[in-house]
């Protein structure tokens, strides 16, 4: 996996589509003055998150903690879907700036920032990988490297979509891995683990468990959405 990759399509997406032109909610036309690239209309109905979602669960999860920006649900899927599958990546600019203000809310410390990897299969026909784009992004934004080359997907998982979150525990069993080479860059490290949605938590929670195997010391989840309790109908 060509781990510059989201980085190119960074600065591809940069000058095809210039900062806050059109809404990325809604689409209206909006003007340098918006911040995040949303209207006002739709700044004041997303759904803001400051606290853990997975707080009542979390001794089910390897992770130790959820950073996320909004809750997950009808206002926001369309982002969500718009970036993970129908090519809009000049959503993954807005949304990497939310993620990095929600990293300064926080006082924890953190070490290296890493994506949930896609398949290289996967990524080869999306063409992207949304999550590390979200990361390149944020790390721009807070004036830090992003590693997104600290956690690969060797073997595919299949569609997760109808899955409840025990059927995907099972099937995301094992299914991320550091490289060898890698062990010794996250040892001991808090990781900053970065996804676009998590609403089952099963995806970082395997994520989680490969970096902790591999000698990590903590992974917070640092996400756009999230929604505890939702059990079907997206692959996170």
């Amino acid at each position: 996996m060509d781990s510059r990759k989201p980085g190119m399509l960074r600065r591809l997406a940069e000058l095809v589509y210039p900062r806050n032109i059109y809404c990325m909610r809604c689409g209206d036309t909006i003007d340098d003055s918006r911040r995040h690239g949303l209207c006002d209309v739709c700044i004041r109905c997303i759904p803001w998150a400051g606290e853990n979602p997975f707080q009542a669960y979390m001794d089910e999860f390897a992770f130790d903690d959820v950073w996320p920006v909004v809750r997950y649900g009808a206002h926001v899927r369309g982002m969500v879907h718009g970036l993970k599958l129908h090519g809009q990546t000049y959503i993954a600019r807005n949304v990497g700036q939310l993620l990095a203000e929600r990293v300064l809310m926080e006082s924890a410390s953190w070490h290296v920032m890493t994506a949930v990897p896609l398949h290289r299969e996967k990524q080869r026909r999306r063409g992207y990988n949304q999550a590390a784009m979200l990361a390149e992004y944020a790390a721009a934004e807070l004036g830090v490297a992003c590693r997104t080359d600290l956690l690969i997907k060797p073997r595919v998982t299949g569609s997760l979509r109808l899955a409840d979150s025990r059927m995907r525990r099972h099937m995301l069993a094992d299914a991320f891995k550091v490289p060898d080479c890698k062990r010794r860059e996250i040892a001991g490290k808090h990781v900053l683990l970065v996804d676009d949605v998590c609403t089952t938590g099963s995806t970082a929670d395997a994520c989680a468990r490969a970096l902790k195997e591999a000698g990590a010391a903590g992974v917070t989840l640092l996400c756009f959405a999230a929604s505890a309790g939702y059990r079907k109908g997206e692959d996170a």
